[in-house]
């Protein structure tokens, strides 16, 4: 049972099984590094996104107020405020 083959074998065996986990560990290293700035990217993508819609309702609320469909209705449609003869009241 002393074959002296046997050492040497064993030891190629454990050295490249060694090897084999050294690369998988490099792959998962890299891997959750990529995944990791992935991450980053969509986190920073969220914030500017985040801005960009606090902007979005800034303006909605800048453009919806009452003043300016007033005015939008007088300049661009010539519409007024109909006079006390011009009101028809409709009773059902």
């Amino acid at each position: 049972m002393n074959n002296p083959n046997v050492k040497p074998l064993s030891f190629l065996v454990s050295l490249l099984a060694m090897g084999v986990m050294a690369i998988v560990l490099v792959v998962q290293v890299y891997d959750f590094r990529k995944d990791f700035a992935y991450l980053q990217k969509l986190k920073k993508d969220e914030v500017n996104y985040e801005v960009v819609w606090g902007q979005l309702l800034l303006e909605q609320s800048a453009l919806t107020q009452p003043s300016r469909l007033e005015q939008a209705a007088i300049r661009d449609l010539n519409m007024h405020a109909p006079s006390q003869d011009e009101l028809v009241i409709v009773k059902p």
